[in-house]
């Protein structure tokens, strides 16, 4: 589902330090395929007239945790270098989510994005406004119901994802919580404000449901 060019993981991609990018969301929407991941940044300005825009949040540190698992178990098959695996560590430690959905607003200089690190109040001001404008927002631990309500008016009928959650038990090697927490404190903010975000859906999709008399059954 990820577009190599553009979209994949930056803090595992293979090249670190480059992304492509769009004149405008006209040739965006003409080059990629009608379904797409992103977990690298997001483009600025929001293509909302060309496509329906959803995320995925996760708790922040059980997010940050988890991602440091993964690049320690496949830092050899990325075949990374000690410099690589530190910059790729620290970029998945800290505030990933508010530098994700804020950076390409806020730094227009062209520099390397990966390198920049969102560590002031406007970076979680400008992602929960970002968030804001996204049609679904979604966490796969929440509410089951409202999970299924909002992927099958996402058009994909009663598909409902499972929840991954990062291993306490082979995580008890790494740094305790309260140093992730820390790291995290723009995207625990991001991450309330979101929670919030899906109160509201939520209630408005359990009044549809309740208008049409509940999900109709897939055929």
């Amino acid at each position: 589902c990820w577009e190599q060019n553009h979209f994949y993981p930056m803090w595992c991609a293979r090249d670190f330090s480059t992304r492509g990018t769009w004149q405008d969301c006209e040739a965006m929407d003409a080059e990629l395929p009608e379904f797409i991941m992103n977990e690298n940044y997001l483009d600025h300005p929001l293509c909302m007239q060309q496509r329906l825009h959803s995320i995925v949040i996760r708790e922040p540190v059980e997010r940050a945790i988890s991602h440091e698992m993964h690049l320690e178990k496949f830092r050899d098959y990325y075949k990374m270098t000690h410099e690589t695996f530190e910059k790729r560590l620290s970029m998945g430690r800290m505030n990933y989510m508010t530098w994700a959905l804020s950076v390409d607003l806020i730094d227009r200089s062209g520099m390397n994005k990966a390198m920049i690190k969102p560590g002031r109040t406007i970076h979680a001001e400008v992602a929960m406004e970002t968030l804001s404008k996204f049609d679904f927002i979604l966490e796969f631990s929440r509410d089951k119901a409202c999970d299924a309500a909002s992927v099958h008016f996402m058009g994909f009928g009663d598909l409902v994802p499972g929840h991954n959650s990062a291993d306490v038990e082979k995580s008890k090697g790494l740094n305790p919580r309260a140093f992730y927490e820390e790291w995290n404190k723009l995207d625990m903010a991001v991450y309330r404000y979101a929670n919030k975000l899906m109160e509201v859906d939520c209630e408005f999709f359990a009044r549809v449901l309740d208008e049409i008399g509940g999900l109709p059954e897939i055929v």
